[in-house]
């Protein structure tokens, strides 16, 4: 993991998918056993010895910088006047020179999610599984059918599946893996001719050369779209 220290958590949202919470609080300050989601995630990375993590930040923005101030210098804070979406947010924080090594491989991730924690953390797992020889990206995967709350379509296939590296060979009916949100990726693959884009659209290509590689997580994952699915979640025991 020394190549990997380096994160960017996604937090530039509109925060239109929780209304009318979202109207006063941006989702990443929604708190699950009186912490905030975002704050899980970032002493997450800081417990794996993270020592730069790039936040990109719109919607109530000023909440979430109040929020995660303690955390400098660690935590660095990118504004988007203009929303980018995932991809463009990360060749934003690319262009402002807000990683010491841009060259190396970035963990990403959604400030939005949430697990329970089984064995190791998916992050630590990402970064164990994560092998530059050959990968460029590296995404994190559940079952859809174990991803607790979802109600989607799912997101891919996979050649196998197993404890180790997959690779994803659809996205056509009938997926039965939901992306979680974290991934790990060579900032080369990065297009800068796009200036607001998603990172789906890079997973795609990759998914067109064969190259897109997966894991299958084995913690407990929550998908919260609603009051609802976080009334739930504070209802368990952790």
């Amino acid at each position: 993991m020394t190549e990997l220290n380096e994160a960017m958590v996604f937090a530039a949202g509109f925060g239109r998918r929780m209304l009318p919470i979202t109207e006063k609080i941006p989702k990443p300050l929604i708190k699950i056993k009186n912490k905030s989601l975002i704050c899980h995630i970032i002493e997450e990375l800081i417990g794996l010895n993270f020592t730069n993590i790039v936040i990109n930040v719109h919607h109530l923005h000023e909440k979430i910088i109040e929020e995660i101030k303690h955390f400098k210098p660690i935590v660095k804070v990118l504004y988007e006047e203009k929303i980018l979406d995932t991809g463009g947010g990360f060749l934003n924080a690319l262009q402002n020179d807000c990683f010491l090594k841009p060259k190396n491989p970035k963990l990403l991730l959604n400030s939005d999610v949430f697990w329970r924690k089984k064995t190791i953390s998916p992050i630590e797992n990402i970064c164990r599984k994560w092998n530059g020889h050959f990968m460029d990206i590296l995404i994190s995967l559940k079952p859809k059918k174990d991803f607790i709350g979802y109600i989607g379509d799912g997101d891919f296939n996979v050649e196998k599946k197993g404890s180790d590296s997959m690779k994803i060979i659809s996205n056509e009916k009938k997926k039965k893996f939901v992306f979680t949100g974290i991934q790990i990726i060579k900032p080369k693959l990065i297009n800068t001719e796009q200036e607001v884009f998603s990172m789906r659209e890079v997973f795609f290509k990759q998914l067109e050369k064969g190259t897109l590689y997966g894991i299958e997580d084995k913690n407990e994952w929550f998908h919260i779209s609603n009051f609802s699915d976080l009334k739930k979640i504070n209802e368990l025991e952790f």
